[in-house]
């Protein structure tokens, strides 16, 4: 029993790959297409036709040899993935993702030849909405030195003789250095996985530091960046 679902496994894990040239598909054609062409060649097992599809990096991983061999170890679950594929694909509204910072993706669409912006995150820089658009915000405030927006992002029981000045003459104050290297990690790791269990969240990141988040009137806001 234990075989198949290491086969199922594997072929997700080589599809995983595939995936992410949908992202950056610059074809004319779109990255619809290019699903549609790759459900078709797993359905009917064109490997060949499937492995062409792949990216430069994706073939360097990953050799044509075990690429067939996954592939074909899933038997029906590749004829139904390609399947999947093939029905997203003609579905697909054409996106890419372009990675502006860690943790900071702005997802575009075509319309009518175009290509335009279809990320809010984009036009709210200070945005609290969710526990990574709270640090992605704390990040971004500290590295202006908006203290202002710090300010806004501390709970309110921890407001208490806070102030603009104060958070200025603590984050570049005596400790600058140790801060300063502080958010260099934060910013690195704001990609990273976030574990979220009702109104808390955290983030662990550089080595052995943990953000801590709660969810405060509806918004995220920083309990403890360390």
């Amino acid at each position: 029993m234990k075989r198949p679902r290491r086969a199922a496994a594997r072929v997700r894990s080589a599809i995983v790959g595939l995936a992410a040239l949908l992202g950056c598909a610059r074809s004319a054609a779109g990255p619809g297409a290019t699903l549609s062409a790759l459900g078709a060649a797993l359905e009917r097992k064109d490997y060949d036709a499937a492995y062409a599809l792949t990216s430069a990096d994706f073939r360097a991983r990953v050799p044509f040899a075990a690429f067939r061999a996954e592939l074909d170890e899933g038997g029906p679950a590749t004829q139904a993935l390609g399947q999947r594929l093939g029905a997203a694909g003609e579905s697909r509204r054409p996106r890419v993702t372009v990675e502006l910072a860690p943790g900071e993706p702005l997802g575009l669409v075509e319309e009518g030849g175009r290509w335009l912006v279809d990320d809010t995150a984009l036009f709210e820089p200070w945005s609290q909405k969710t526990p990574r658009a709270a640090l992605r915000s704390f990040v971004r405030a500290l590295e202006q030195r908006r203290y202002d927006i710090v300010l806004r992002l501390c709970p309110m029981r921890r407001r208490a003789g806070l102030s603009t000045e104060a958070l200025r003459a603590f984050w570049e104050g005596e400790h600058q250095t140790e801060n300063a290297a502080l958010l260099q990690h934060l910013r690195a790791a704001l990609g990273a996985p976030i574990v979220e269990i009702g109104d808390e969240a955290r983030l662990s990141y550089g080595a052995g530091s943990e953000a801590r988040l709660i969810r405060e009137d509806g918004v995220w806001k920083i309990e403890d960046p360390d």
